[in-house]
């Protein structure tokens, strides 16, 4: 059954980034680089506070919206800039309602981004790159390669985007953002660093740093920088094995960066930060589910101070792989549970519209289920 819903114009920014002759998007940009715009040269600083205001916090489609500014400043922004964000190509809803997938175009690439709904808490799930290049075999996105690595403006507009579906949803608390989207957020460091500061800071979104995580496949120098950032927040790391040949042979990252390289990474990451760190783990039929297995991830986690995530892998049509059965799940969770500091079962949502963990990407075959028709 195909859950697809017509694109609403009046929902989205749909406009392209140069449409009408507008010039660069505000979008991303904070206060102290809104000032330093020409059109602001010379004003008191309040009034780049107030722009950041209108696009942050009221959601200014654009610059004319932004009534307490002089007219003749609306002019001089609008002449050089806009306010535009990413254009939709596609939204599909998920039969019970719990996930929207949003398709949107960034420079040539689609992009795909999340919105997770749930009774106890909403969750944006953005994506770094367009595609991947680190080849892991369960994630979907793989099969794209990497096309390109995304701008700031890209990153802090998915979340723009699908904070204001929460908010036409009639959703106006609190939501997380989980950077567990297409691509390897570290591997894209200063605009996700960046991007992480607009998402923070007081005049940008204010989202609380213990309301965003970044998940990793591994890079334990990117891990420890990310440790300095000027904005921490909580830290997830993709393990999915617990010795590095099965390792290696799921996330081809591992024979660069063994296991034993990244747990001191990720407890250095909880020690300087005082943030959550967890290992996600992608339970795997026969691959990676045995009771040996789950003891060595119950001892690895006791000793690099982070919690368990177990996640039901979530088949897609680009692998041949399969989840855990239940009793193996079980079984598997039961035995984390006396020893791993903290054991949490992901409960995925938008399967039916390849949403959830691992299944994003344009990659798809023609007609692959919940992914946009020709001609979308």
């Amino acid at each position: 059954m195909d859950h697809s819903a017509p694109i609403d114009p009046a929902r989205g920014r749909v406009t392209e980034p140069d449409a009408g002759g507008w010039g660069e998007s505000l979008v991303g940009l904070l206060p102290e680089e809104i000032a330093a715009l020409p059109a602001l040269s010379g004003l008191p600083a309040y009034r780049s506070r107030q722009i950041a205001a209108w696009i942050y916090r009221k959601g200014a489609a654009t610059i004319e919206e932004m009534s307490t500014l002089p007219r003749a400043l609306r002019s001089r922004l609008a002449a050089e800039h806009s306010l535009s964000r990413l254009p939709l190509r596609d939204l599909r809803i998920s039969a019970d309602g719990s996930a929207q997938k949003f398709l949107f175009s960034a420079g040539g690439s689609g992009v795909e981004s999340v919105l997770i709904r749930s009774p106890r808490r909403d969750t944006i799930c953005v994506s770094t790159q367009a595609g991947c290049a680190f080849g892991c075999r369960f994630c979907a996105t793989a099969a794209m390669g990497w096309q390109r690595d995304l701008t700031r403006h890209e990153l802090v507009a998915q979340v723009l985007e699908l904070r204001d579906e929460l908010r036409r949803l009639g959703a106006e608390g609190f939501f997380n953002v989980v950077f567990m989207g297409m691509g390897e957020p570290l591997a894209n460091f200063s605009v996700l660093t960046g991007a992480l500061r607009v998402l923070h800071d007081d005049h940008g979104l204010g989202i609380g740093r213990r309301r965003m995580t970044v998940s990793t496949v591994g890079l334990p120098e990117r891990i420890r920088a990310l440790a300095r950032a000027p904005v921490t927040v909580r830290l997830a790391l993709s393990l999915n094995a617990t010795e590095n040949a099965t390792r290696s042979r799921l996330m081809p990252i591992n024979r660069r960066h063994p296991i034993e390289s990244l747990l001191p990474a990720m407890a250095e990451y909880r020690e300087l930060t005082g943030q959550r760190t967890t290992l996600e783990y992608i339970l795997l039929h026969e691959v990676n589910d045995t009771i040996e297995d789950a003891r060595r991830l119950a001892r690895l986690a006791h000793a690099a101070g982070c919690g368990v995530n177990l996640i039901l892998y979530n088949e897609h049509p680009l692998s041949d792989l399969r989840p855990s059965s239940a009793a193996r799940a079980e079984a598997f969770q039961r035995e984390l549970l006396p020893i791993a500091p903290a054991v949490t079962v992901r409960d995925s949502r938008g399967g039916d519209i390849l949403a959830a963990c691992g299944q994003l990407s344009t990659a798809y075959p023609a007609g692959a289920a919940g992914e946009p028709s020709p001609g979308h």
